[in-house]
């Protein structure tokens, strides 16, 4: 197996904008064979497997790499207890399934919640 370098930019991050753009980058392992990836008793078929493989690494990488840039960041995930935005989004969407207009929802919503 052999290094490879993982870096990227992240200006969205759970449905919202982040206040800025963050990078995030790392290090994992790719095949760099079949025999590689037979020995470590990894299949599918050739050259597919260590495409399939290593694609799944990457995305696994990207992942990971961009947590840890927002955890770093300190932006956490946003929650029904911690973003009024979601509780209204939370609503709005219940309403909006049970046949209310998008601009009805939203004023029930915030009326519900106590929001101007």
């Amino acid at each position: 197996m052999k290094p490879e370098k993982l870096e990227g930019k992240m200006d969205k991050a759970y449905g919202q904008d982040l206040p800025k753009s963050l990078t995030y980058s790392g290090e994992f392992q790719v095949y760099e064979n079949i025999g590689e990836v037979k020995s470590a008793n990894d299949m599918p078929s050739d050259e597919e497997v260590v495409n399939f493989r290593n694609t799944q690494r990457r995305n696994n990488a990207r992942q990971k790499f961009m947590q840890e840039a927002l955890d770093t960041a300190g932006i956490k995930k946003p929650t029904l207890e911690t973003s009024e935005e979601l509780r209204i989004k939370n609503i709005v969407d219940s309403l909006v399934a049970s046949g209310k207009s998008a601009e009805e929802a939203t004023t029930i919503a915030k009326a519900a919640l106590g929001i101007a």
